[in-house]
Parts: C-alpha cells; sequence; structure tokens
C-alpha cells in the first residue's frame, strides 16, 4: 500500500451521469464535459505525477453506456482505456470502479438481475484491461446504496449489507475467472455505501483471497469536510478530532490487524477561504493515517474540493498538494 503514496480521484468527468435525459445524441465527449470539467488529457497526469503523486482514482460512469444486452459502448470503453493508459504510462497507480450506478440496488429483490449485470460489466472491463500491470486496481462498486431511502446515507439494512457482500464476491470470481494480470490483480471492495461507520465495516465480508483492498470513504467531520456547517478545525480540539481518531481505530481494529490492506479511497475537505484549517486537518488526518499504512485519495472534482486546474494543469491549492505527497511518503 505505501508504494501507492499520495492519490487524487479525477472526479466529475468520466463519472457524470443524467446526459441522455438532456442531450440523447450525446457522444462520449458530451459525458466528459457535461459537469463543467475539461476532457482529460495525459499532461494532468503527468501534472500530477511531477508534483509527487502516485496514485489516481479515475471514477466512471457506465450505465448509460450499455446496450440492452449489457454490452458497452465501443466508444465509451475505448475512451477509458484511452484514460487509463495515459495515467499508467505517467507512471501512476491507477483505481478503476463503476461510479454512480442507479442499477446498483442492494436488495433481495433486485439482487440477482443487479449482480448479472455487474458481472457482465466487469467480465468486459477485465477482458480488456487483462494485460495491464498490478499498477491497475479494480474496485467493485461505488457507495452501493438505497437510493432515496432513510437508510441511504447510514449503514444501510441487514439485508443491504448482505447483498453488498454477495455482489462483491460475484465481482472477485468474475475478475479472477477472467485470466490474464487479473488472476492476481488488486481488488477493491467497499462496505454498504462505502462508509467508515462501525456497523457497515464490521460486517464486511471478504472472499477468501490474498489480493483484495477494503475501500472506505471518509469525509470526517462532516460538518466541516463536506457539510460546510463550519470553517473551522482545531487538532488540539477532541470535539474536532474524535470522528478521524474513531476511524482509524476502528480501521486498524477490524482489518489491520488481520493484514488487510485499507484505502481511504475518498476523503477531503472543501474550500471555504480557510487555508490554515485545511492545512492542520490535512496533517492530522494524513498523519495517522500514513502511521498505520492506510493510503488516502483525495476527492477532486474540479469544484469545490479542487487541487488542481484541469485546463491549465496549474495547481490551485500547491500547499495543501505538497503536504499530501509529504504526508504519504
Amino acid at each position: 500500500m505505501r508504494q501507492m503514496g499520495a492519490g487524487i480521484n479525477i472526479g466529475n468527468s468520466l463519472d457524470v451521469k443524467g446526459v441522455l435525459e438532456h442531450k440523447p445524441d450525446a457522444c462520449v465527449q458530451d459525458f466528459e464535459t457535461f459537469w463543467h470539467n475539461p476532457p482529460i488529457t495525459q499532461a494532468l497526469f503527468e501534472a500530477v505525477r511531477e508534483k509527487g503523486f502516485r496514485t489516481v482514482r479515475i471514477p466512471v460512469s457506465w450505465g448509460e453506456h450499455l446496450q440492452k444486452d449489457g454490452t458497452v459502448d465501443p466508444a465509451w470503453m475505448q475512451r477509458v482505456e484511452q484514460v487509463v493508459d495515459w495515467a499508467l504510462e505517467s507512471g501512476l497507480y491507477v483505481i478503476l470502479n463503476t461510479h454512480h450506478e442507479a442499477w446498483l440496488v442492494p436488495t433481495q429483490e433486485k439482487e440477482a438481475e443487479v449482480t448479472a449485470q455487474l458481472c457482465r460489466l466487469w467480465e468486459q472491463i477485465a477482458q480488456t484491461f487483462a494485460d495491464r500491470d498490478e499498477r491497475l486496481v479494480f474496485e467493485s462498486m461505488n457507495e452501493p446504496r438505497l437510493v432515496g431511502t432513510d437508510e441511504e446515507w447510514t449503514s444501510g439494512t441487514e439485508e443491504a449489507r448482505a447483498a453488498v457482500n454477495r455482489m462483491n464476491a460475484a465481482f472477485v470470481s468474475t475478475v479472477r475467472a477472467s485470466g490474464g494480470n487479473n488472476e492476481t490483480r488488486w481488488l477493491m471492495l467497499p462496505a454498504y455505501a462505502a462508509q467508515s461507520r462501525e456497523t457497515a465495516l464490521s460486517e464486511l465480508e471478504l472472499p477468501d483471497d490474498s489480493n483484495l483492498i477494503v475501500s472506505v470513504h471518509a469525509y470526517l467531520p462532516y460538518e466541516f469536510a463536506q457539510g460546510g456547517q463550519t470553517a473551522e478545525w482545531d487538532a488540539e480540539d477532541p470535539e474536532d478530532t474524535e470522528k478521524i481518531d474513531e476511524l482509524m481505530e476502528r480501521i486498524g481494529r477490524l482489518f489491520l490487524r488481520r493484514r488487510i490492506p485499507v484505502m481511504i479511497t475518498e476523503f477531503g475537505c472543501i474550500d471555504q477561504d480557510n487555508p490554515d484549517e485545511r492545512l492542520e486537518w490535512v496533517q492530522y488526518y494524513t498523519g495517522l493515517a500514513a502511521e498505520k499504512g492506510v493510503g488516502c485519495v483525495w476527492w477532486d472534482n474540479g469544484d469545490e474540493f479542487r487541487l488542481i486546474d484541469r485546463e491549465t494543469n496549474e495547481w490551485t491549492q500547491p500547499q495543501l498538494a505538497d503536504l499530501l505527497v509529504r504526508q504519504a511518503t
């Protein structure tokens, strides 16, 4: 895990959704730019690598690019392949996932249908990238959850947590059966909604496979990191650090103690014109993570979490980016 160093998401680009309802004849670039980010370039990855980052997570939405039989639109697959290869050629580790997939419903009623579609999708992704080396990591799902319900952003229901476990297992079996380097490739699995809560993580069941990584999302404390209720944060205030401390203890107890690696594949704090507080928060959060050998991947969506301008490849938050790199190394 340590060789993956500091990470950054290239969010709100290939993971765009809801385009077809506005533009039924949308082309690949229409999807990629619909949420106001420019097309991804190889120069972006080169800038990321030059800064010292070692990992990029490339969120990808596939649902609007699937034909009725589950086949991925060849033009979309080709674009994803191009972007992934640019990142690999730039010397980066790459995490590739399924993101913003509304069809991934973890209920008993939908499970069989959803699992079949998930496996059909990963068969194609795995076959496309079978010859890429170990620097390419597959992540089964992003935040699989009961969308629109009272349980959406909790630890979910017992039924939903069990369904996520079975869907993860089906993903692992599918990738392993696809041959090539996929037989030993590192695979990432989330709990329900990629939650960091006790119940969600404690009930995450991992298949019997030696090359698995637990994927966790944790914007903590929420009011400061994501909710925008406060721009103040103090490493000397136990009330500010409590949620982060609990997360790191939980990860250690549930996984690291059993030699199961963990990566926080989404974290960050929004820009509220509070640079000092953000730097202090990052130093504390990633410092604890680094002590435990847990990797952290900043959520950059080109907006309130932005670290780099994707038009110019200039760093908009250079101090914060430098700190992320230093903490990971």
